[in-house]
Formats: structure tokens, C-alpha cells, sequence
């Protein structure tokens, strides 16, 4: 199954695997506006493929910075390796143990496990599981796989409230740090400038064979930007947008 597909889906409930037939196309190359945050993945991605021991990532910041579609473009990337990638939803965190039976069983190659959109609500279960999954507890976790994350914030959880009944609020602190720090390689996405934004457009207007003037172009992806926003995000939508004119 490994040999033949580069990434899955995992069923936490069925244990099991889905194979992705449809791969995400997204070329890196392509990417604007993160160029410090994509050395930083290819790096250590890199390294890990060749066999090193690496960091799990977390990819945290502005959404619709470009955090998910970093990761997937890793697919094309590295495609002619032994990288293969497998989604996990946020609800089978706790059955990622089993998983790490079926990774072991194939140490010929190199497993990243991605979690998307990863956030906590007080209280969940969840934060606590992945704790546990990714020390390992009494469970050596197999090396030949690690954890890549995005968040929209910074410390995965919402601030600390002073609850009454909390004799020790730092002890909170405490614990939310301590899955913080589980990611050793914690890379930020920031807002884009409007130029860069504008930049994004003109690349994708371009590469879709939008024939506008750029000053014409600039005024609308302004007009666009005022709604939603100078994002990576936003600019294609806003190039989409444009198919109905052309």
C-alpha cells in the first residue's frame, strides 16, 4: 500500500487507512510571501526523509497564510522519495497508537502525520491525548514518524480565564505550555503587506491568462481586499473571481 499511494487518510474508528488518489497539486515553487517559512519546512522535512532526527511543526499564524497548503505542496515536492503523508482528524488524536503499529511495520519509509486546523476548547480531551501520543508514554514512538500541525493560534488554545475555582492558575499555564513545547520547530504566518498581496494577484492573474491592465488589475484587488482581506487566500479568490470576466 505504501509503495503504491504517497498518502492517506486515517479511519481512527476502523483503523485503517484510506489511500488519497487525487493528490493536491500545489507546487511550492508557487508559494508567495513565505519564503523564511518555507526553507524552514523543506529543511527540516528534508532531513527527516534522509533519516536524521527531526522536530514535529507546528505551522501557526493569520489564516489564510498559506499554513495548510504548505505542507500538502510537500507531496510534489518531495515525490520521488520515501515521504508519505497521512491526515489525521483532530477526533481520532487518541487512536494515533494504532497507527504507530502500522508505521513501524514499515521502516523503509518516512511518515509525516498532519493535523489541520488544530485547536482546543477548554476542557477537551483531545489536548490531553495528544500529549500522550506524542511522547509516546510507556510506547517508544516509532522514529521513522512525526507530527506536522497548523493553528490559527499561536498556543492552540484560548487565554487562560481566571477561574474561581482554580487555587493555582499557572498550574493551567503550565499545561498548555507543556503541549506547546511538544513542537520543537514552531513556525509563525503573519498578515501580508499590500504589496505583497499584490504581487500574489499579479502571479495568479497571470498564470490563469488574465490580459488586464495592471493598474486596472491593482484597483480591483484593492476593491477586493477592502472585503476580504490581504491573504494568500483572498488573492486567489479575488483572481477566481475575475474567470466570470474573461
Amino acid at each position: 500500500m505504501f509503495a503504491q499511494y504517497q498518502a492517506f487518510i486515517w479511519n481512527g474508528k476502523e483503523r485503517n487507512l484510506k489511500p488519497v488518489i487525487r493528490l493536491p497539486k500545489q507546487n511550492i515553487d508557487e508559494l508567495y510571501g513565505i519564503e523564511k517559512q518555507k526553507q524552514l519546512l523543506i529543511t527540516n522535512t528534508k532531513a527527516f526523509i534522509e533519516g536524521r532526527r527531526v522536530n514535529n511543526v507546528l505551522l501557526w499564524g493569520e489564516r489564510g497564510t498559506g499554513k495548510t497548503t504548505l505542507i500538502r505542496s510537500l507531496l510534489n515536492y518531495f515525490k520521488e522519495t520515501p515521504l508519505r503523508m497521512i491526515q489525521v482528524l483532530k477526533n481520532d488524536i487518541i487512536t494515533i497508537p494504532f497507527l504507530y503499529d502500522m508505521l513501524h511495520e514499515s521502516p523503509e519509509y518516512r511518515f509525516i502525520l498532519f493535523i489541520d486546523d488544530l485547536s482546543f476548547n477548554e476542557n477537551e480531551q483531545e489536548f490531553r491525548d495528544l500529549k500522550i501520543v506524542m511522547d509516546g508514554g510507556i510506547e517508544e514512538i516509532p522514529e521513522n514518524s512525526l507530527i506536522y500541525a497548523t493553528s490559527n493560534r499561536r498556543n492552540l488554545m484560548p487565554a487562560v480565564s481566571q477561574s474561581e475555582n482554580e487555587l493555582f492558575p499557572e498550574d493551567s499555564i503550565q499545561e498548555r505550555a507543556s503541549l506547546l513545547e511538544r513542537f520543537g520547530l514552531r513556525i509563525g504566518f503573519y498578515r501580508f503587506s499590500e504589496e505583497q498581496y499584490f504581487e500574489i494577484v499579479k502571479h495568479y492573474a497571470s498564470k490563469d491568462g488574465i490580459k488586464m491592465p495592471e493598474e486596472e488589475l491593482i484597483k480591483k484587488a484593492h476593491q477586493w481586499a477592502l472585503i476580504h482581506g490581504t491573504t494568500g487566500r483572498s488573492a486567489y479568490q479575488f483572481v477566481l473571481s475575475l474567470q466570470i470576466e474573461f
